[in-house]
Parts: structure tokens; C-alpha cells; sequence
């Protein structure tokens, strides 16, 4: 069985087919990308006209697995077309964030876009059931979608023994994502400054910069751009994991620390309480709250073993629920149903 998946912008996206496709070599299906520019979506009139030079030269396949924001632009006759939702882009408490431009953008332009994949797709797929039900107020509650949860290799993301930090010396909080509001990016500054001295943060380079203007001081360090490699010692090193995000349709940088036997501190809104259990794998707490997102890492950084324990949670509820063999063995049989 060969799949393309022709993807446009969106480095989360390029991680999510990477990955499975190694799920999927595991099963005798052969998955290539074929990626193109994000700057194409700049210039919409034009968007069409590559996407159909995209389709032509699409190498031989049984099906095309792609996004939902240009899906409806790589429908290839007689081919099966698979559709994944990742977050509603379209949603007015998601536009509501967004500047004016982009905001335009996504309303007029994305939302027709993702309407068309919607009524095209063979199969519609959801990496969440949050994200199922937030395309089912947009386009129709009788929109049948099935939902596939990410999956990550526990065999890759795992607790490695790296050098620990001295006694008596500063709690090691992480925070991996772009610089954005829907990550919760501004609110790393203030909650670092009530946490003080005793606590140091370590946060990757975004793709996307917010415009903020946090800058590293005492206890705030950016750690730039990560490989995969590189990500895993980080998370590794870090004492508690931190993702005060506003949304997300599914959670993976939750689910990577998770995996690496972390407890995490995080909002309870949107896909996360579908993967972290408040209280059993760390804390949720309420969007914008720095208050309680203070008071979930001080209580973490007091104890140890509660650190361990959640931790140990985590890696538990990722092997029974969220592993990349799941992942792709639910592809496998839904690609199979298709061709069949």
C-alpha cells in the first residue's frame, strides 16, 4: 500500500506524517510527503495552479492522506482522499486571538477551504474528540468523523538518566512551542517572576514569534531551535514540564514530556484533559491563571517523589493509550476499509 500526503506550511504537520509514516513502514505501507512552500498561501489566486502541478507529479499511490485547511485541492481521481484534522483554524474563539490580518485570512479564505475538504474527503479523521466536536458546531453535528489520538515511540520519547541538578540548586521548569498566544507564550514571563530565583525556565525558539518581547534574565533561558534528539535531553534534564497553553487540538509536546516520565503543569481547556489526568499526571489548571499555575509548580518543586510518581503516571497512560503502533495500526485498518 503507498500513500501521498501532500502537505503545505506547518512544521507540526511535517512532524505528525513523518511519524507516522514510520508507524506505518512497520506495517508494510510506504507514506511520502510532498511538501510545498508556506509563503503559496500568500498568494491564494496562484494556490490552485500549484496544487494541481502538486496532484500531476504526486508519485504512484493507492490514496492521499492530507490536511484539512488545502485538502479539497488535492482530490485525485480514483484515489481515496483522507482528510486529518489537527485544530480548528476557523473557529471564532480561535480568530478572536489572532491579528487582523491573519484573522481575514483564515475567515474568508481557510474557512471556505476547510468547508470544501469537509464535503470532499473520503474520510475525516480528528486527533481529538475536543477537535471532532469543534468541527462539528462549524459544519454540522451529522459530520461523521472518527478520531485517531497521536501517538509517539515510548521507544524514543523515554526517561533517560542525564546529569541531575545539584542540591539545593534551581528547579528546572520546560516549555516547548512557538511563541504564541494560543500556547500561553506571555504568560511564561509573569509566572517565572513570582516563582523567583529558586526556579529557572528553559524554552525553545518558536517557528512563530508573538511579538512580546521576553527576553532571558535570571531565570528564563531560551534554549533555541531543538532537534528531536536534542528535545528529548531537555525534556529530560527538566524537574517539571510547562504548557499553560489557551488551546490545542491535541497536546503533543504534553504527551512528549509524558512519555519521558514528566509531570506537567497545564490548563484544563481544550484537547489536554483528554491526555493529562489532573492530580494522577500533574496539574490543570484554569486558562490565564497565573495564580494557580504558580501554586501547581511550587507544590510539584516541594516533592520529589510526587514529581516521580505523576511522572511515572504519565508513561503508564502513554503506553496503554497514545503510542505511535496504535496510532498507525488505526490508519492501517481505515486506509484498508477504504481501498477495500
Amino acid at each position: 500500500m503507498k500513500v501521498a500526503c501532500p502537505l503545505i506550511g506547518g512544521s507540526g504537520l511535517e512532524v505528525y506524517h513523518k511519524r507516522l509514516g514510520i508507524g506505518l513502514s512497520h506495517l508494510g505501507v510506504q507514506s511520502e510527503l510532498v511538501r510545498f512552500s508556506p509563503y503559496w498561501e500568500f498568494f491564494p489566486w496562484a494556490l490552485e495552479w500549484k496544487a494541481r502541478k502538486i496532484i500531476t507529479a504526486l508519485p504512484v499511490c493507492d490514496l492521499v492522506h492530507t490536511q484539512a485547511e488545502y485538502g479539497h485541492l488535492f482530490r485525485r481521481k480514483g484515489k481515496p482522499l483522507v482528510v486529518t484534522l489537527h485544530h480548528s483554524s476557523v473557529d471564532r474563539e480561535y480568530l478572536a486571538s489572532l491579528p487582523l490580518p491573519t484573522r481575514l485570512h483564515h475567515q474568508f479564505l481557510l474557512k471556505s477551504n476547510v468547508k470544501a475538504a469537509t464535503q470532499l474527503a473520503d474520510k475525516l479523521v480528528a486527533v481529538s474528540f475536543y477537535t471532532r466536536s469543534s468541527y462539528g458546531q462549524l459544519f454540522g453535528k451529522d459530520l461523521e468523523i472518527q478520531v485517531i489520538h497521536n501517538g509517539i515511540d515510548p521507544k524514543l520519547f523515554r526517561p533517560l538518566e542525564v546529569e541531575s541538578s545539584p542540591a539545593g540548586s534551581q528547579v528546572v521548569i520546560f516549555f516547548s512551542g512557538n511563541h504564541t498566544r494560543r500556547k500561553g507564550f506571555d504568560l511564561l514571563e509573569p509566572v517565572m517572576k513570582r516563582l523567583g530565583s529558586d526556579f529557572v525556565l528553559r524554552y525553545t525558539a518558536g517557528l512563530r514569534q508573538s511579538g512580546s518581547g521576553v527576553a532571558d534574565g535570571l531565570n528564563m533561558k531560551c534554549v533555541g531551535h531543538l532537534s528531536e534528539e536534542q528535545l528529548l535531553i531537555e525534556i529530560n534534564k527538566a524537574d517539571i514540564v510547562f504548557q499553560p497553553s489557551r488551546r490545542e487540538g491535541f497536546g503533543l509536546s504534553i504527551l512528549e514530556a509524558m512519555a519521558c516520565s514528566k509531570p506537567v503543569v497545564s490548563t484544563n481547556c481544550s484537547a489536554i484533559p483528554e491526555l493529562l489526568e489532573h492530580g494522577q499526571g500533574g496539574y490543570l489548571c484554569e486558562v490565564d491563571s497565573v495564580e494557580q499555575m504558580v501554586t501547581a509548580i511550587r507544590e510539584l518543586a516541594c516533592s520529589a517523589e510526587l514529581r516521580r510518581k505523576m511522572g511515572a503516571h504519565n508513561r503508564q497512560v502513554v503506553l496503554d493509550r497514545f503510542t505511535l503502533e496504535l496510532m498507525a495500526s488505526q490508519y492501517f485498518n481505515l486506509y484498508r476499509s477504504l481501498l477495500a
